[in-house]
């Protein structure tokens, strides 16, 4: 069953000139104590409203008199104040769908409204309008230095939560806020991202296990996020070298799933080394998952050609390559190297195309 009772007090309004559906969507959310329906009769309406009341999610009909849905949307979507309040369009047409999906509609649903169906797109687009309000409030807490917060890391877990169970897809975003304080350029999620699908590949993972650890490489550092500006610029600091731990307890009390798990491998082990040099536990060779040691030389290669703020020089690609050659058997496993080097243009391209 949905459960609203997530949500603080939330306003729909609700715009459609046909008094039926209006009852329709009054009676799905009777139930809950926790949302209120506002009705709006065509556009003009539903902009006085939105003008006098806070709104959470627009319910659009497209067919009213006097601005009708379509002009409606393109106003609410062009509009600085309501552009990013998440409006679920009353069609079923495909032609209108196409045509709102690009004034900026979020999402659609044919009327008369299925209960179930209709409870279940309010919900999912609630939690990610809650996901961006977590973002917010994440980069108000980064920017007063409350990093090692309670809240700060309540924050965290909330938007992980939020992203895992609905679209993993934001994951991304939340890995872009952890490297925007690391790297200077903000393709770095899904670069990552697509070195991991191809040493995955060349490893011989499952399709699972490729796809669960392309959405690990957007939250693999999330731990950055709790660690000060000053120490982030020296990566050899004590308190640098606590990131790894710090990530991990970003997942801790999180549902266990396949991803969740691979995670927390990679979180906690991608900067160890594969001569028991590398932290945060020292551990060595086949005690490092391979998980952690996919993440490990491709986290090292971007770091090398990628500016970051505690590494700011950066060398061009072959360079990269020779560096990673002299680090067989003593960063890496010689088998890691080894896929590395005989492969090495398939990651050169990807560096190219997506820096």
């Amino acid at each position: 069953m949905i459960n609203f009772d997530n949500f603080e007090n939330t306003t729909i309004l609700s715009v459609d000139d046909d008094a039926f559906n209006q009852e329709l969507a009054l009676a799905i959310f009777n139930e809950y104590k926790t949302i209120k329906i506002i009705q709006a009769y065509n556009g003009k309406e539903a902009i006085e409203i939105l003008e006098k009341e806070v709104i959470d999610l627009i319910l659009l009909d497209l067919v009213m008199p006097s601005m009708n849905g379509l002009e409606t949307l393109k106003y609410l979507k062009q509009s600085a104040e309501y552009k990013n309040i998440p409006v679920i369009v009353v069609t079923s047409k495909e032609l209108e769908k196409r045509t709102t999906y690009q004034l900026g509609a979020d999402d659609f649903i044919s009327k008369p409204y299925n209960p179930e169906e209709l409870k279940l797109r309010v919900y999912n687009h609630l939690r990610i309008k809650r996901f961006s309000e977590i973002l917010h409030d994440i980069k108000d807490e980064y920017s007063s230095q409350h990093l090692a917060s309670k809240k700060q890391l309540q924050y965290l877990k909330d938007a992980l939560n939020i992203a895992i169970g609905s679209q993993k897809k934001l994951l991304e975003k939340l890995g872009n806020m952890a490297h925007e304080n690391t790297q200077c350029e903000g393709s770095s999620s899904k670069r990552m991202g697509e070195y991991a699908k191809v040493m995955a590949k060349l490893c011989g993972l499952s399709s699972k296990e490729i796809d669960n650890l392309y959405y690990t490489m957007f939250i693999y550092d999330i731990g950055l996020l709790r660690v000060p500006k000053e120490d982030r610029e020296n990566q050899n600091s004590k308190v640098f070298k606590e990131y790894p731990k710090l990530g991990l307890s970003v997942l801790d009390d999180l549902e266990e799933t396949t991803l969740i798990k691979m995670a927390k491998e990679v979180i906690y082990a991608h900067q160890e080394n594969w001569d028991g040099t590398g932290y945060p536990e020292g551990l060595k060779g086949e005690e490092i998952s391979l998980y952690a040691q996919i993440t490990s030389i491709i986290n090292f290669y971007d770091e090398l050609t990628v500016s970051r703020i505690y590494s700011p020089n950066t060398h061009r690609s072959n360079e990269a390559l020779d560096i990673i050659k002299r680090e067989n058997s003593l960063k890496f496993s010689p088998h890691m190297v080894e896929l590395f080097v005989e492969n090495f243009e398939l990651f050169r391209e990807i560096k190219n195309r997506l820096s």
